[in-house]
């Protein structure tokens, strides 16, 4: 084992049932590895990477600084000294003026383990606010100005004879002003998004939490990719939602996988249907099922973070039952099916998104969206009041079929807002995914 997994093991015990004040379902041991890890990005040496991760042990557990002398040795008991405060029977402001006075003194190696703590706390502040659109400081033993003032000066005494160009203390900087003294990207602001800035907020809104994914992730690795599937009928937002979050999340760094619908798919028209073409309507129902497992185990077994599937094990689950309410099949038939698709569900799905409207405006939508006044086959009123009968009858299949699903009417909704508010309801549940595996990983789970 390195120096570096020894420390990162050791705050981990340390900290063990600490929780961030801020989030209190976050394991508070996330900031420490998080800051060794911002100083691992920046190239510094393997000391100063462990003193990241041991700077608050002294401060914020029982160990002493004695006893990271013992199993660290002197340097790294030095640059951990530096990173803690003195007597915390001290009044704040006589801890902070200490911290401010004392950091000026410091040598530039115990300097950057007080900025990466500083970056870390203010950047996971900043992404707070962003989420919830609230500047709360609650959590905090001093109220805004304070804490501006603190920083702001812990930042001053950090350049005190030094390169304030280094790229970490710049980094510190920038969140320091996006926290503090409103900086924001005014392009976007006044140029790109003048004419709609609620617009503009609600996106906001949902980058920060994208970027907290982002953190998440370095932190971890989940077990499996994180499986989204998308149903619903035509003209209600969803081939539209899927491509968007496909851009959200490629362009947020993740690894990104999208698996068209397979009964439009050009292997489902010339190969699928011509292998089963005198098969019965249910064989070749549990024959689609199949093939769609099969493609979505193939897709689980690649490097990938989220998959988007459109109409995968789930949507069988209506035609499955359409086909028993007509009489297409016998009930014992539609049983079999019905528990083989929600025990496949329930091992490969992880977040189902089924869109529907009523019938009109779907049908609005088709005549609105297209050239074409020739009256429409399968997307006709009947057949749209069929699917969300069955979609009403099937509500309980579903909620034991997948850990999280979103059944969500758009009839009164602009395509912008259905991928909005399919974003807001899948982002909470991917991060609580990642808090879960790094509580996993490291043996944090209560």
């Amino acid at each position: 084992m390195n120096i570096k997994e020894k420390a990162k093991l050791f705050a981990i015990e340390a900290h063990r049932g600490q929780v961030r004040k801020s989030e209190p379902d976050k394991p508070m041991v996330m900031h420490p590895i998080g800051v060794g890890d911002l100083l691992e990005s920046y190239g510094y040496d393997d000391n100063v990477v462990v003193a990241g991760y041991l700077h608050d042990v002294v401060e914020d557990t029982n160990f002493t600084i004695e006893d990271i002398n013992k199993y660290f040795g002197s340097e790294i008991a030095f640059l951990v000294m530096g990173a803690s405060e003195p007597d915390k029977s001290l009044s704040w402001e006589e801890r902070k003026k200490h911290t401010i006075e004392e950091t000026k003194r410091l040598p530039l190696r115990n300097k950057l383990v007080i900025c990466a703590d500083k970056i870390n706390n203010l950047e996971d502040l900043y992404l707070k606010f962003e989420k919830t659109g609230i500047r709360d400081f609650s959590s905090f033993k001093r109220g805004e100005e304070s804490q501006r003032w603190y920083y702001t000066e812990v930042y001053r005494s950090l350049i005190y004879n030094e390169d304030e160009n280094l790229p970490i203390f710049c980094r510190l900087k920038d969140i320091l002003d996006k926290v503090f003294y409103n900086k924001e990207d005014l392009f976007l602001r006044d140029t790109i998004f003048n004419d709609n800035r609620d617009y503009y907020k609600r996106l906001r809104m949902l980058h920060a939490q994208k970027i907290e994914l982002q953190r998440l992730k370095s932190l971890c690795v989940l077990s499996k990719p994180f499986v989204i599937e998308f149903s619903g009928t035509p003209r209600t937002g969803k081939t539209t939602t899927i491509n968007n979050l496909y851009d959200f999340f490629k362009k947020g760094g993740f690894n990104v996988e999208l698996i068209e619908e397979f009964t439009t798919s050009k292997y489902f028209k010339e190969v699928f249907r011509e292998k089963y073409k005198d098969v019965s309507s249910f064989k070749l129902n549990v024959a689609i099922i199949e093939d769609v497992t099969r493609e979505l185990e193939n897709v689980l077994g690649l490097d990938k973070e989220i998959i988007l599937i459109d109409r995968s094990i789930n949507d069988r689950q209506i035609w499955n039952y359409r086909r028993y309410v007509r009489g297409d099949v016998g009930k014992e038939q539609y049983i079999m099916t019905r528990d083989k698709y929600l025990q496949v569900s329930k091992k490969l799905i992880d977040f189902l998104v089924i869109t529907y409207a009523n019938p009109l405006t779907s049908l609005k939508r088709d005549y609105l969206s297209s050239l074409s006044l020739e009256k429409r086959s399968f997307l006709s009123q009947g057949n749209i009041e069929e699917y969300n009968k069955c979609l009403n009858d099937l509500n309980n299949l579903f909620t034991s079929s997948v850990e999280n699903m979103l059944l969500l009417d758009t009839s009164s909704m602009g395509v912008n807002d259905v991928t909005i508010e399919v974003a807001s309801q899948i982002l909470p549940k991917m991060r609580k995914r990642y808090i879960k595996s790094f509580k996993d990983k490291y043996g944090l789970t209560k």
